[in-house]
């Protein structure tokens, strides 16, 4: 995907991902109902007069709009993905113009993700972060994260450290 682009210098990644496909399924089930739909009322106007043929070719270019917005919807989840580095959270996303943001693993203090119903079934969690000062900005909540416990462990580990000391009993 973006492998080094916007990594510093002394930056490794430490995992990539993209958001999960479930992003993707409102629009899939609403192109297909568009086109189910389209066809069927092509079919059912098959051989009528001409006002219905001028009917289905508007609902043909209007199932072509939805077919484009879908490939649009797969173009920006494809072009989508989360970086945890040895410094930071990057999210990179966009199509035409590429927006970076990226925060400190420093800076974050506190951090939680929830899974819905439909995210425990599926495999995907939404997680909350917490920063030092008063500033907000749209990584502090991710939606849609895949394998959130597998996230959840990699992005602790890399702000609080690595495997903690073993405990010693006295």
């Amino acid at each position: 995907m973006y492998n080094s682009r916007y990594l510093a210098a002394n930056e490794q990644t430490v995992v990539q991902i993209r958001l999960h496909w479930v992003v993707l399924a409102r629009v899939v089930l609403e192109t297909a109902a568009v086109l189910v739909g389209v066809v069927a009322i092509a079919v059912y106007s098959a051989g009528r007069d001409v006002n219905a043929r001028v009917v289905v070719t508007l609902l043909w270019w209007v199932a072509l709009a939805a077919v484009v917005r879908l490939l649009w919807r797969l173009l920006d989840w494809h072009r989508t993905c989360l970086l945890i580095t040895s410094s930071r959270l990057i999210k990179v996303s966009g199509i035409i113009s590429t927006r970076v943001q990226s925060i400190p693993l420093s800076k974050i203090t506190d951090l939680s993700y929830n899974l819905d119903p439909n995210g425990r079934v599926l495999g995907y969690g939404a997680f909350e972060l917490e920063t030092e000062g008063d500033h907000t900005s749209d990584l502090e909540k991710l939606q849609h994260v895949p394998h959130p416990d597998r996230f959840y462990l990699l992005l602790c580990d890399s702000i609080f450290g690595g495997s903690p000391e073993p405990a010693v009993d006295d």
